[in-house]
């Protein structure tokens, strides 16, 4: 009876039916919201599940690949090179791939010695894998200001290095080149609890600050979560050149800096999302200091919360700030600079949730311009599946994204922990194909981390799994994407041409009459692009196209209107000039004629 009840209680307060969707199956969302059954838009490619037992990662230990937290693949803006970094929050390693996802070759500083177990008897094997483990802390990087603040983590903790080595000891290397530096002249800062991995180009600047016109610096980012900081890498060494240790403005005052996840715009500028920080995402300048805070996800207070926190103290409501603002849970950031974040819903009450900006597209001036022309919102599924049978349970309601993805043509996808689905969207936020599902097998997601475009592949990160696993387009989605790129660029005829393709594979496949239509119109075939937009039911563009129709009409048949407007308007002066002479002066000239 409970089941039931709470039931009835969802369905009022969605004011929709609930549908069960088939995980197994393929399957998509019509106009109405009704899930349809349709072809998956990717695949676990059969040779793309990476795991710690793949031929590729041989000479990672298990015991060191438990908690994989973020996966960034960087391509060099010269050479086209691919690196793909993974990161483990609990070994604190960082693994460094190249496109194939083999461990790359390592330089002399991270070549190391590892020990296996082999039928029972311990053997020495040398690896030259990059896995790196700790950073060098070098006094010609690094200011006295950032010595005296960064931390180095430790097994119950972690403790101010300044606490370990005196200032004097630390710059006494600086007289030795660093190449001849020995082991006791070299310092390092062991990370604890790493969440975030990212690496771009920012501008070079010179010692008083300013920036190198044309010259830009290479950098790796580590989110250092356990010891609150940021430590930017040089990622050919990985040395430490900067920290970004807790911010000292007064806004931040009483909160704790525990970067998760992080990106940065053309001019160096970070973007970090801190852990319990729910005032939004932290801008921070190029050197660190702490600027604001951009893209706030508020919520709407009912009459009951807005009465009872006019009598709550001051501790009250910051208590309930948690409530008010929801964190986010990951970023990426696109050529142009957009930022796009994904969160929870936000919760109204115990059996509700607002979905409508569990994804964000923030400019640079920190507003969401996410566009929502499809038949519903960016929200991943939106027909639900009831789970808990008790309030303390709960129902679970919306999708819970953990990581978003942007490709060159303005297609984003995000990666669904609750149900190990990926939602595939163009720019418009049309919902182009959903792909995956949850299980027990390596290429289930079950628990992600990360999501990334390589190419018009996706790549998984599954702490669950403990893999990565690669998603390859199906051939109708291969047909989609390029429909979606051309109409992306404006080559609405090239477009045209793939929706038809993607018709006679799929005609339940909606959007492809919407592409079709479009073209039509571009060519001023109103009548056949009216008919495409009926099947596509996109009343929008159907309105457009009736008023172009119209007005083509009028216009090709101006004459004959203006005769026929003319003719109607003589003779109905002529009735009002008959209708005002007297009945004797209409006998009369009735009787002359």
């Amino acid at each position: 009876m409970k089941k039931v009840f709470y039931l009835l209680i969802a369905l009022l307060l969605l004011g929709s039916a609930v549908v069960s969707v088939n995980a197994k199956g393929g399957y998509t969302y019509d106009h109405k919201g009704t899930a349809i059954h349709s072809t998956v838009g990717m695949s676990a490619s059969t040779d793309g599940i990476y795991t710690i037992t793949s031929n590729a990662w041989e000479g990672i230990p298990a015991d060191q690949f438990t908690s994989p937290e973020d996966l960034f693949i960087f391509k060099h803006p010269v050479t086209g090179e691919e690196t793909i970094y993974i990161i483990d929050s609990i070994s604190n390693h960082l693994y460094v791939f190249d496109s194939t996802l083999t461990l790359k070759q390592g330089s002399d500083a991270s070549r190391r010695t590892r020990r296996y177990r082999i039928k029972g008897e311990t053997v020495d094997r040398f690896y030259e894998g990059e896995i790196i483990t700790r950073y060098e802390f070098r006094p010609d990087t690094i200011t006295r200001y950032e010595y005296d603040r960064v931390k180095s983590g430790t097994d119950t903790g972690n403790e101010l290095f300044r606490n370990k080595v005196d200032w004097l000891t630390f710059t006494a290397p600086l007289q030795t080149p660093v190449e001849s530096r020995g082991d006791s002249q070299r310092w390092y800062i062991q990370p604890k609890n790493i969440s975030g991995v990212y690496r771009a180009l920012r501008p070079l600047r010179d010692e008083g600050g300013f920036i190198i016109e044309g010259e830009y610096q290479d950098v790796l980012y580590i989110c250092d979560k356990g010891n609150n900081q940021i430590l930017l890498l040089d990622p050919v060494d990985y040395h430490i050149i900067q920290v970004v240790c807790q911010p000292e403005s007064i806004v931040f005052e009483g909160k704790t800096f525990s970067p998760l996840k992080m990106v940065t715009d053309s001019t160096g500028r970070m973007f970090v999302i801190s852990e319990s920080v729910y005032e939004g995402i932290m801008q921070m300048s190029y050197f660190g200091e702490f600027m604001s805070y951009i893209g706030v996800n508020y919520t709407t207070l009912s009459a009951w919360d807005k009465f009872w926190r006019n009598f709550s103290t001051e501790e009250q409501l910051k208590q309930q700030t948690a409530i008010v603002n929801t964190e986010f849970r990951n970023l990426s950031i696109d050529d142009a600079g957009f930022i796009y974040t994904v969160s929870r819903a936000t919760k109204i009450s115990t059996y509700s949730e607002d979905a409508k900006t569990m994804i964000k597209k923030i400019n640079p001036s920190g507003k969401d311009t996410l566009v929502k022309n499809g038949y519903h919102l960016p929200v991943g599924d939106i027909a639900f599946t009831l789970e808990g049978s008790s309030a303390s349970d709960g129902i679970s309601i919306s999708s819970r994204f953990a990581g978003i993805a942007i490709n060159d043509y303005g297609v984003y996808t995000v990666v669904d922990e609750k149900a190990g689905r990926l939602f595939t969207y163009d720019d418009e936020g049309n919902l182009l194909y959903i792909s995956g599902n949850s299980g027990p097998e390596l290429n289930n997601i079950n628990s992600p981390t990360a999501v990334r475009y390589q190419g018009e592949n996706i790549l998984v990160l599954d702490k669950y799994n403990k893999a990565v696993i690669r998603f390859e387009p199906t051939d109708i989605a291969k047909i989609i994407n390029q429909a979606v790129k051309y109409q992306y660029n404006g080559q609405l005829a090239e477009a045209a041409e793939e929706w038809k393709n993607v018709v006679s594979e799929n005609p339940n496949y909606e959007l492809a009459y919407i592409g079709i239509g479009k073209s039509l119109l571009n060519e001023n075939r109103y009548q056949d692009a009216m008919a495409n937009f009926r099947l596509g039911f996109e009343t929008s563009y159907y309105s457009n196209a009736y008023q172009r129709y119209r007005d083509r009409e009028i216009k090709l048949n101006f004459t004959a209107f203006a005769v026929l407007a003319i003719g109607a308007a003589l003779i109905l002066v002529a009735r009002s000039k008959i209708a005002e002479l007297p009945r004797k002066d209409i006998i009369r000239i009735a009787g002359e004629d």
